[in-house]
């Protein structure tokens, strides 16, 4: 079962981001960076990572805002899994990914990537 493709993005302080990419045959690339630029890496995802990305993915509710309280600062993960008409999308505070636990796995699962 091909993997759906997957877009990562969280945006934080200081010009702080981090953006995976995978497509359905478990390619990646990541970009990052900060004050400072960093070069993408690339790669593919080996079995045990695509069939708990696969996972995980699934076990998502629907798909939901949450954005950051007012006079609050933090990082916002968006998410997009799958494309067209059935793409699936997610915007959250990074403070309120623990009112999501399927959600949380998922993002930290992308951070050790």
């Amino acid at each position: 079962m091909p993997l759906e493709p997957l877009h990562y993005r969280m945006i934080g302080q200081d010009d702080y981001a981090v953006e995976i990419r995978i497509d359905a045959t478990g390619d990646y690339r990541i970009e990052n960076g900060d004050y400072t630029s960093h070069a993408p890496r690339r790669g593919c995802l080996d079995e045990t990572q695509r069939a708990r990305l696969q996972r995980l993915t699934s076990a998502l509710g629907a798909p939901d805002e949450r954005p950051a309280p007012t006079d609050t600062s933090g990082f916002i993960v968006e998410l997009s899994i799958g494309e067209g008409a059935t793409q699936r999308r997610y915007r959250v505070w990074e403070g309120a990914l623990a009112e999501d636990p399927e959600l949380e796995a998922l993002v930290r699962a992308l951070e050790v990537l």
